[in-house]
């Protein structure tokens, strides 16, 4: 019988480190053996009964935030699901811009258009609140057609809305402003509802005046200028409010576009409809 007892202990041992092996290699998956070793009643023999069983741990739900230091981050396309609180940076975005009237230079409102994708945000949820702080990195296309017949261009080192040449009609005349945005904003969230605020840093890497026209029939295209004062570097204030990734935002700017006493004193505002992802 004490062989019996040893013989037990040393399988059971063997087993369980077994067992350990496969669930370190396996993490959702715990095998277990049992072995019993009985008497037969009827026979007085010694008959050893062994039972298998397998134990499926499911897995967790995927995450769409990557912790890095306590604090995680979300890319756009992220092929994670999204936790409760995930913020609404990331997506696609079109909005109406607008400012107010400027000689020589009023707007198209209908076709001055802002383009935006948001591509990588990193937040932190502050303590166990609904709040979290918000940064990132995105996108932004700014195209503002004008409904004069006039151009931006620099005079004298200062940049003005321009008249046509006598007997040009312009057919278009716009211009163009390209920024790497980084936020810095406040999210509040609650159920499928959530509103966010704070500013966002404009960074120019592209701007252009361009106007069309035609002359005997055929059309010509002209760069009136590149760089034309606007600021490298820029500041807007930013409001969204949604529920679920369909949001309503919005933009002010509190300064000019243009450098002080270098253009015309245009601050920009702008509402559209952003697609988070």
């Amino acid at each position: 019988m004490k062989k019996i007892i040893t013989l037990l202990t040393l399988s059971l041992c063997v087993l369980s480190a077994y067992a350990e092996d496969i669930t370190s290699l396996q993490d959702t998956i715990v095998k277990t053996v049992k072995i019993v070793i009985e008497q037969n009643p009827a026979t007085g023999s010694m008959d050893t009964i062994q039972t298998e069983s397998q134990t499926l741990i499911p897995e967790k739900e995927n995450e769409s935030n990557i912790l890095l230091g306590g604090s995680s981050y979300n890319f756009l396309f992220s092929w994670k699901k999204k936790k409760h609180l995930s913020p609404h940076w990331t997506g696609f975005g079109m909005g109406f811009m607008n400012y107010d009237d400027i000689p020589n230079g009023s707007l198209k409102m209908s076709k001055s258009h802002n383009f935006t994708v948001n591509l990588f945000d990193f937040h932190k949820q502050i303590g166990k609140s609904n709040w979290l702080v918000v940064s990132g990195i995105g996108a932004e296309w700014s195209r503002y057609h004008f409904d004069e017949n006039a151009a931006l261009t620099k005079v004298d080192g200062r940049t003005t809305f321009q008249p046509a040449p006598e007997g040009i009609d312009y057919k278009s005349t716009k211009l163009l402003a390209y920024y790497i945005t980084i936020p810095l904003l406040l999210e509040y969230q609650i159920s499928n509802f959530h509103v966010s605020g704070g500013v966002v840093g404009f960074f120019k890497y592209y701007s252009k005046s361009q106007v069309k026209y035609y002359v005997d029939n055929e059309k010509v295209v002209k760069n009136m200028g590149r760089d034309l004062n606007i600021r490298p570097v820029d500041m807007k204030l930013r409001l969204q409010v949604g529920i679920n990734d369909i949001s309503v935002y919005a933009y002010y700017s509190p300064f000019s576009m243009f450098g002080k006493d270098k253009g015309p004193d245009l601050k920009t505002y702008t509402i559209g409809v952003m697609l988070g992802i």
